[in-house]
């Protein structure tokens, strides 16, 4: 019995080492990627995402997450693992269980980063689809008054702090600068990417359409605020009707043989003592 105690014991703490070693390994690894990443500006060209790095920077732009951020999301992520794995040793559990939490602690340590991530990622794009409509109407108003498109875009970003979020506007002072700095392609190109936005993307396709055919942006501005907004109403109605299903079964599941039960049981009651006396 003491044999096989000191047999698991050693099996439990070679694999605990494992863990460390492969947990610096990933930990040197993250590091190298972030250096790779980080090692260029914000306004960096994204039309070549072949390599890991290029992807993965092109992944943190879009979830609007910085090197100091990143790297705390991997430091929370190591300790989470490690610290799931160290209370397997409080539960006394069999060699089986401990190398299902070993897998369990890997796994958090390795997948929680991205998974954090792709999150941001969706809660990103949604506020700037959200800003969308708003910040398009802004720009029409202003070309109906005569002004250049760059001017309107401009205008709008210095002064809409108030009425559209932080993110979309980041985005247009990114494409201001981009614009100025690369050719109009490559400006359009990243801002479709870094914020992996149909909406957007449909509408730097319109853009570009204009660019190159001569038609007016206002006229397309405005079909595509009226395309958005009507997609934002269908969302509305379909969350609707699932909520109005949602309703009808509470009703049919709870609360329906409930009022059955309330009215069912004293009659049931009364015929029993009916038939007792």
């Amino acid at each position: 019995m003491i044999f096989m105690l000191n047999i698991v014991m050693m099996v439990s703490f070679v694999i605990f080492l494992s863990f460390c070693f492969y947990f610096l390994y990933l930990l040197r690894k993250h590091r190298e990627w972030i250096k790779v990443v980080f090692q260029t500006n914000s306004f960096g060209i994204f039309s070549d995402t072949t390599n890991k790095a290029d992807k993965l920077k092109l992944k943190l732009v879009q979830a609007g997450i910085t090197k100091k951020e990143y790297k705390q999301i991997i430091y929370l992520a190591g300790i989470a693992g490690v610290s799931v794995f160290l209370l397997s040793f409080l539960f006394h559990l069999s060699w089986l269980m401990e190398i299902l939490v070993f897998i369990i602690s890997i796994s958090i340590a390795v997948f929680m980063p991205m998974l954090y991530v792709d999150e941001q990622k969706k809660a990103r794009v949604k506020k700037i689809d959200n800003d969308l409509a708003v910040f398009i109407d802004l720009l029409i108003i202003i070309l109906e008054g005569g002004g250049g498109l760059h001017n309107a875009i401009d205008t709008v970003t210095t002064e809409g702090a108030g009425v559209i979020g932080e993110d979309l506007l980041e985005e247009s002072r990114r494409f201001k600068q981009e614009f100025i700095t690369y050719n109009s392609d490559i400006a359009y190109a990243n801002l479709a990417n870094r914020t992996s936005s149909e909406a957007i993307a449909t509408i730097v396709g319109f853009m570009k359409l204009s660019e190159d055919t001569g038609i007016g942006v206002k006229e397309i501005f405005e079909n595509q605020s009226i395309e958005i907004k009507e997609a934002d109403i269908l969302g509305v109605e379909k969350k609707a009707a699932l909520m109005n299903i949602g309703i009808t079964l509470t009703v049919f599941i709870f609360i329906l043989p409930a009022i059955i039960a309330i009215i069912m049981f004293p009659m049931i009651a009364g015929v029993l003592m009916k038939s007792i006396t």
